[in-house]
């Protein structure tokens, strides 16, 4: 009980006007206070007291060494990079390095273009830490750009690294070699001749699984464990821990060795383990627990699991106090919690072995669907039986036959027998992954949830604590149950009791993509997609992506809860807009595509249409001009141009009037000046309140006619963040600004939300509204 204090006092250290953490606080004490236990209120005054100083200390420790106007002077500094640290993808290095200049020196995070495939093969053979000289510019790290998404500045910032750092040419570079940097080239060393085995995939899962390698494993298979609820197994982790622990007690013992020799020895492992792994959230947490279990046996002194796994709660959080607000932490200690928690009571359930894992899983699934909800945005009841199928093999087949190739590759690297055990290994991972992916394809497998209010996410965590409640206490309640189920539903559902709607211009980078969603989410209509412009690139140079442009829309439109898109508007051919059409359909279902007739001429785009009929049943509608669409009560889509079958081309843009929350909006795509001429000339009473600007403020579109034609009272401008084209150029801006005509523009301000439906409007912007 004194260790969950942590958790409210470290979110109102941060966050003082939180009134959930209020809430919990005054929980914890008034329990405390019933108890009437004086040495209870003794330990609980203690860990207030060691949280209140270790966020004392971490706001004292983690602020820069370096000023604003000191980063920027700095032109030439020393970075001491660490292999195990560092990422090669591509031609690009990237990780956290030491920075040193004028004296001071910080942990920061670097990028590195690698110039040649020679020096691409020597940093990935790198052994032992590096001391380079470079040239480096330093900047503040990207904030997230889009309502719920991934926050690098906050992920960063968790890690007390505050500048990101262009490593611009390097200009000398040497091996650090000192006694300290040993446990680091052992690690990497492990690393490398881990990758001699002669299976790719099983050393991704080892390295992953084993060695903390976070970004081995494929990044779709990871959103294919994510979609059917098997996260765990990576969040977790720290599972085998305790397999190995208990495999080598009972070698140790079988040889003969007295239990308070195995107990010290095993110590000696977990920390040596613990430096090897670099301390992942799950590894520290599984080492520190069974540390502490271990040293109360050497000691004398019984320690209870669920007092060990307490205190880890502590140092973990006193160590690092915005580990709490990670994923991966939230999802570790909880589940892990949970576990702790309900197994001296699972030991009485009178169920068999089947029926009980399932009931564990089951509550597992259950207690992790806000966390998984909150960052995900989407919950997969598939997880309550497939953990089973999964917990079996990883537990008993996949962790020892890791074990058994890591031992094999250390002490005999070219047995013969490593094939074989490779072949065993790569058949499961492909069977099992197989298995996810199409679970993970099945539509009414998840439930998509977006992000609720909060108010939604407290009724859930109530539900659950009276279930966890009434577990321990084994009482079948079935109001609880009922209760759980109405909170999870209007969890579910609360973007459908929205009464406003909204229309989003999202940050897609150099492209184009806009959400409209109209009141109670009757409607959800998407302008384009947005999609990467690939450049041709060597074998050696091309770059693979954790989460493709495609996969970040779908997760963007999901954080607003969009369960399927009623109606989705392709402007015309280009990749920038259609791009990632394919990953949408597969992501979300999707009821109807229209495009500009003619563009399906274009080859590629013709095989994506085909592709969206034939495997995802999607009506597909070409359009001409002068067409009216209604998309919902009071909604309705002029489609003004084009006038006549072209080739899908900027000049062959659909162009869509619409009124919006009182405004008069008009979206052009990427219609150049010319298109704009046939506009004026076809409708001379064309007005506007809101203009989405040609072709992402290109120089060849939204002429002065046109912008004192349609007179808008607001621009809208989607480009990307110092895109290679220097949109959206100068004259533009400068025909808006003599107009004085506001702009948004999403290069600068991230994702541009305008809500509408109650009495008054709002338009809000990520960047400067980022709370």
């Amino acid at each position: 009980m004194p260790a969950l204090l942590v958790f409210p006092l470290t979110i109102l250290g941060f966050d003082g006007t939180n009134v959930f953490a209020w809430v919990l606080l005054f929980a914890i004490f008034a329990r405390l206070f019933f108890m009437q236990s004086k040495l209870l209120n003794f330990i609980a005054a203690a860990v207030v007291t060691a949280s209140l100083l270790s966020l004392l200390v971490h706001q004292w420790s983690s602020a820069s060494a370096f000023s604003a106007q000191e980063a920027e002077g700095i032109r030439t500094a020393a970075l001491q990079l660490d292999p195990n640290d560092m990422r090669i993808n591509g031609n690009l290095l990237t990780g956290e390095a030491l920075l040193q200049s004028e004296g001071k020196e910080e942990t920061v995070y670097f990028y590195y273009t690698i110039g040649t495939e020679e020096e691409k093969f020597n940093w990935e053979q790198q052994r032992f830490p590096q001391r380079v000289v470079a040239t480096v510019q330093l900047e503040k790290p990207e904030a997230e750009r889009n309502l719920h998404q991934f926050d690098f500045e906050d992920y960063l910032n968790a890690k007390s690294v505050h500048w990101v750092v262009t490593v611009e040419a390097i200009q000398s570079l040497s091996e650090d070699r000192s006694f300290w940097s040993w446990p680091s080239s052992i690690r990497r060393s492990i690393i490398l001749m881990l990758e001699k085995l002669p299976a790719v995939q099983t050393t991704d899962y080892i390295q992953t699984m084993l060695f903390n390698q976070s970004h081995t494993i494929a990044g779709d298979t990871l959103d294919a464990y994510r979609g059917i609820g098997l996260l765990h197994l990576f969040s977790i982790s720290g599972i085998h821990i305790q397999l190995l622990l208990s495999q080598m007690r009972y070698i140790l013992l079988r040889m003969k060795v007295s239990h308070e020799t195995t107990n010290k020895l095993l110590v000696v492992f977990l920390i040596a383990y613990g430096v090897l792994t670099g301390w992942g959230i799950g590894v520290f947490r599984a080492i520190c627990t069974h540390f502490i279990l271990l040293m109360g046996k050497i000691t004398g002194h019984r320690i209870e699991a669920k007092d060990a796994f307490a205190l880890t709660v502590m140092v973990a959080v006193f160590y690092n106090p915005l580990l709490i607000y990670s994923a991966s932490f939230q999802l570790s200690y909880l589940l892990a919690g949970v576990l702790y928690f309900v197994a001296p009571v699972s030991a009485e359930w009178k169920l068999n072995g089947l029926l009980k894992d399932i009931c564990l899983t089951a509550l597992m699934t259950m207690v992790s669907f806000p966390v998984v909800a909150y960052h995900f945005f989407e919950v997969s009841w598939l997880g309550i039986f497939v953990n089973v199928i999964f917990s079996f093999f990883f537990s008993w087949l996949l962790f020892p036959l890791f074990w058994l190739l890591f031992f094999a590759v250390l002490f005999f690297p070219e047995a013969p027998f490593l094939g074989v055990l490779c072949a065993v290994s790569d058949n499961l991972l492909t069977l099992l992954e197989t298995f996810a992916g199409a679970a993970a394809d099945l539509d009414f497998a998840s439930l998509v949830t977006g992000r609720p209010p909060a108010f939604y996410f407290a009724l859930v965590w109530i539900a659950l604590v009276l279930l966890l409640l009434s577990v321990e206490k084994a009482q079948r309640d079935i109001r609880v149950l009922c209760f759980l189920m109405a909170a999870v539903g209007l969890f579910s559902f609360a973007h459908q009791l929205t009464a406003s709607g909204k229309v989003v211009m999202l940050d897609v980078g150099q492209g184009d993509a806009i959400l409209i969603i109209t009141p109670f989410h009757r409607s959800a209509v998407l302008i384009d997609t947005g999609g990467v412009i690939t450049f041709e690139r060597e074998a050696w140079q091309v770059r693979e992506t954790a989460t493709t442009a495609g996969e970040k829309l779908v997760s963007i439109i999901k954080a607003e809860g969009v369960k399927k898109l009623d109606r989705v508007f392709l402007t015309h051919a280009d990749q920038d807009h259609v791009g990632s059409l394919r990953e949408l359909a597969e992501g979300l279902p999707i009821d109807a595509v229209y495009f500009p007739k003619g563009a399906e001429g274009n080859a590629a785009f013709a095989a994506v249409l085909l592709e969206l009929q034939s495997q995802h049943q999607v009506g597909l509608f070409p359009l001409l001009g002068k067409v009216d669409l209604e998309i919902d009560a009071d909604f309705v889509f002029h489609i003004l141009a084009p006038l006549a079958p072209g080739e899908g081309g900027n000049e062959d843009s659909l162009v869509i009037q619409t009124s919006i929350g009182g405004l008069d909006w008009l979206f052009t795509g990427d219609l150049g000046e010319e298109g704009e001429e046939v506009l004026m000339r076809t409708y001379p009473d064309l007005k506007t309140d809101v203009l989405k600007i040609g072709h992402h403020g290109s120089a060849t579109s939204s002429s002065e006619g046109f912008l004192d034609h349609v007179q808008p009272e607001l621009a809208l401008i989607s480009a990307g963040k110092q895109n290679r084209y220097g949109h959206p150029d100068a004259q533009i801006l400068e025909r808006l600004e003599l107009r004085n005509i506001p702009i948004f523009r999403t290069d600068r301000q991230g994702a541009i939300h305008f809500l509408y439906g109650s009495e008054e409007t709002e338009w809000r912007t990520i960047l400067e509204n980022k709370k």
